[in-house]
């Protein structure tokens, strides 16, 4: 016996003392992080070449055109050349513009400017709201190559500038200002208008800022262009009356859009009642994000944003009190850069 009461092998032949088997050597510290080091670097290597191999083959493929980005360059050639603004199409015809005035008439200058250059600068623009959603650029690249976010990148929409101002509002009370904006695009960020208004008091003055700030922006808007505004309320007709069945759009009532809307508002109305009574942002984000006239499975790209909002704040609660399985469980996101190295004795304290 060894003096710490554990058996020893002194006296036994050579052989047997050099002989350990193969639970006696576990690898230690530098060597388990090592692999997880390898494991990380790897992922992203593979990630990235398929990222870059799909973005060349939509380059050699014409370019790129971005479908939904076509309807706002229309538009603005639309305001500038005096055509008329709006036209009935059923839900899957392209190059329809279903956005109030305002933001047309905005963004008019993009219609000096080629196509092609707009598509890019808007997929910019994505990328960036992209990586403010996800919190760091490993966990961006990852989310690209999944395919709602991808699709969202190639179709061009406002559906990732959107989850990142309704996250930035939430993070922020700057961005409290912008939530008027795209509550007028998409109607769901309105949703955090009521919700941070009670659950938040210091966000009072800059949602009242904001909504009068755009109420004066439309009346502008309105002065200028009564036509386009009683052109753009006809469309609410046809809208309510179309059909919500496409590729990958998901709809209650697919017969009639305006009910199918109207449900899920109301669903959507009743999440953010529970997130207000817990306090829960992360209820209040998703019943915004989600929460469109038309709800596509592409839609759900946004909810990358849970990590930093919700599910990061998870990941590392369990790092520091899950004890050994709960630090190596997390190992990966380290690495991965989705969370902070937290040592033990954090934890402990």
């Amino acid at each position: 016996m060894s003096s710490t009461g554990q058996p020893s092998d002194r006296g036994a032949p050579r052989a047997f003392r050099s002989w350990r088997g193969p639970f006696q050597t576990l690898p230690g510290r530098a060597t388990y992080e090592a692999l997880w080091q390898l494991f990380a670097v790897s992922l992203l290597l593979v990630v990235g070449v398929q990222v870059a191999a799909y973005l060349a083959s939509a380059v050699l493929d014409g370019w790129w055109p971005a479908y939904d980005t076509n309807a706002y360059w229309l538009a603005a050639k639309h305001i500038l050349n005096g055509q008329p603004l709006y036209q009935q199409s059923t839900i899957w015809g392209s190059g329809v513009y279903k956005y109030p005035p305002i933001f047309a008439q905005l963004a008019f200058p993009i219609g000096l400017i080629p196509e092609t250059y707009i598509d890019w600068a808007w997929r910019i623009v994505g990328t960036m709201c992209l990586r403010y959603l996800c919190g760091s650029w490993r966990l961006a690249l990852i989310a690209a190559l999944q395919w709602p976010v991808w699709a969202e990148l190639s179709f061009g929409n406002v559906t990732l500038q959107l989850g990142a101002a309704c996250l930035f509002a939430l993070r922020d009370r700057r961005g409290a200002y912008l939530l008027p904006w795209f509550a007028a695009l998409k109607f769901g960020p309105g949703l955090l208008i009521p919700y941070l208004w009670l659950t938040k008091p210091d966000y009072r003055r800059p949602l009242a800022v904001g909504c009068a700030v755009f109420a004066a922006a439309c009346a502008v808007s309105f002065v200028v262009a009564q036509g386009l505004w009683a052109d753009y309320v006809g469309t609410f007709g046809w809208e309510a009356a179309s059909e919500m069945q496409a590729m990958n759009v998901l709809a209650i009532v697919p017969e009639h859009g305006g009910l199918d809307f109207a449900i899920r508002l109301a669903i959507a109305a009743a999440a953010v009642l529970a997130a207000i009574r817990w306090r829960a942002d992360w209820l209040a984000f998703v019943a915004a994000v989600a929460t469109m006239p038309i709800l596509s499975v592409t839609r759900l790209a946004v909810l990358v944003g849970l990590w930093p909002l919700w599910l990061r704040g998870k990941a590392e609660a369990w790092r520091r009190n899950g004890g050994r399985v709960g630090e190596a469980a997390t190992e990966a996101f380290v690495h991965l850069g989705m969370l902070s190295r937290v040592e033990a004795a954090a934890g402990q304290g």
